[in-house]
């Protein structure tokens, strides 16, 4: 019983001094690191103000000086006390500068030259009621610092975080408050004409709601796809930089000689205050607030009231400058920049990119006959319209669609199957210059729909490529596997008896085999 009443009290004093051992090395390690932390702590308070103090800056700004006064809690240009300034911006840059801390110091510097402050190139001066505090800012390093010293110190250099110094490194327009280009709507655009060499207009039918593309003479239906895609380009611009607030020399941006005006018409929607010139000149207070109780439940409906309102932007644009253009719009003096990527849909179009180059087009349902005109002979495809009414209700109709083949029944699925194919054709291209035919054409289609309107369409082959493909006076190029696939399904069309009398013998054959 001794022995193990003396080993209990062993392990438990064994235990006592492991925890000793254990609490003494956390207490060493975290004293080491505190130690450790406050050596590499080498932060240095450079700038202490109050931001509310700061009555002025001053700055390099794209190598023109530039001075912020404030007067009222308001700054203003020093050298242009109309120039928009952007309150927010420039309160910002200020704090940023007014309680400075350096992550560095480096002391008793001989050489300012090695960290570009023998000629710095910036220095900002904080003016207080106490006089002026100027940093001067010298080369960046690696790190994203930048040396920077006081002008009354040319002994230590320290190094500063950029996000202080950044915002003193750009231009006078950093601190411009910009406007926002206008908010324009893909699906509210019905027009847009770009005025350039090769231009084009496309302009949207109110009824059909097609767009059409016109070269300022000749108008057709356009392609919808790229259609959309201009409206949507237009839809999505904006500015890139703010330029000038106060353009008074169009020649200095290109604005004299546009590269390009693009001018658009859309539609916004507008509340409308039919109320405002109603309100008396003169009413008493308690006959007012009556009033206001009894107004108070149609209110809201009255704001909400809008009506649609036809505008027209116009965007002019000028000179290149990198990988931008200048751009202003309507009669605004104002001069941004805008990216020539986000231009490229817009003003790199021609008319000929919103060709349709589908062939042509009667849809089924509105079709009357089909003649077919080609090395197979002549053939004609008429539509048979049935409609019977319902006995038990007089107003409701039936409608039943049939096809026949020079007089005699046609298969619906296989008709279809080939006049889907005609009608879907699309070309690759559209020729623009002048084409003569050297042959007759292998396939003439003459479509002819209820409303009595005929479309005519020749096939001509044009080389080992293509066929031409003549609709009046448009010419497309067809690639020859779709035509031959066109021809493929039309013999099934004009072969069908032969197939079917062939399926019969067939099946004839077999069965006197089988007997």
């Amino acid at each position: 019983m001794k022995k193990k009443t003396v080993k209990l009290v062993s392990a438990v004093v064994v235990l006592g001094v492991v925890c000793g051992a254990y609490a003494g090395v956390n207490s060493y390690v975290a004293s080491q690191e505190a130690k450790e932390k406050e050596e590499e702590d080498t932060s240095v308070d450079l700038v202490s103000l109050e931001a509310d103090d700061i009555t002025a800056v001053a700055f390099t700004a794209d190598t023109d000086s530039v001075e912020f006064d404030k007067k009222d809690d308001t700054w203003t240009e020093k050298a242009d006390a109309n120039f928009p300034v952007n309150q927010d911006t420039v309160d910002s840059a200020v704090k940023g500068v007014a309680s400075l801390t350096a992550d560095q110091e480096i002391a008793d510097v001989e050489d300012l030259s090695q960290y570009d402050l023998d000629t710095p190139q910036n220095e900002i001066t904080l003016t207080t009621a106490d006089g002026d505090t100027t940093l001067q800012v010298g080369m960046q390093n690696s790190n994203n610092q930048y040396y920077v010293k006081k002008s009354d110190d040319d002994k230590n250099v320290y190094l500063v975080s950029s996000t202080s110094i950044e915002p003193f490194m750009g231009t006078l327009y950093d601190f411009a408050e910009s406007g926002t280009f206008p908010s324009v709507t893909s699906a509210t655009i019905t027009d847009v004409k770009v005025d350039k060499e090769d231009g084009y207009e496309l302009t949207e039918d109110p009824d059909s709601l097609f767009w059409m593309v016109s070269n300022g003479k000749n108008e057709e239906k356009a392609d919808t796809t790229k259609a959309n895609e201009v409206t949507a380009a237009v839809g999505n611009l904006a500015y890139d930089k703010f330029v000038d607030y106060n353009c008074t020399d169009d020649s200095k941006y290109g604005f004299d000689d546009p590269y390009a005006v693009i001018t658009v018409k859309y539609s916004e929607e507008e509340a409308t205050d039919e109320t405002a010139d109603e309100e008396p000149a003169d009413s008493d207070a308690e006959e007012s607030t009556k009033s206001e109780d009894a107004d108070a439940s149609d209110s809201s409906e009255k704001e909400a009231e809008t009506k649609t309102v036809e505008k027209t932007l116009t965007i002019y644009l000028g000179d290149e400058t990198g990988s931008d253009r200048y751009i202003k719009v309507n009669d605004s003096k104002e001069v941004y920049t805008i990216t020539t990527d986000s231009l490229t849909t817009i003003l790199d179009a021609t008319v000929s990119d919103f060709y349709n180059l589908t062939v042509s087009y009667v849809a089924a349902t509105n079709l009357d006959s089909l003649e077919v005109q080609s090395a197979d002979g002549d053939h004609t495809i008429t539509v048979i319209r049935e409609t019977t009414k319902d006995d038990s209700d007089d107003k409701k109709e039936t409608t039943e669609t049939s096809y026949k083949l020079d007089g005699e029944e046609l298969d619906e699925s296989t008709f279809l199957s080939f006049y889907n194919k005609l009608i879907n054709m699309s070309a690759q291209k559209r020729l623009d210059e002048e084409y003569t035919p050297e042959t007759d054409p292998a396939y003439t289609f003459i479509l002819k729909d209820t409303s009595g309107n005929e479309t005519t369409v020749k096939y001509y082959e044009y080389d080992t490529n293509f066929y031409a493909a003549v609709v009046e006076d448009k010419v497309y190029l067809v690639n020859k596997m779709n035509v031959k696939e066109l021809d493929e399904a039309y013999q099934k069309v004009i072969n069908a008896d032969k197939e079917e009398n062939a399926s019969d013998t067939d099946t004839e054959s077999e069965t006197t085999e089988e007997n």
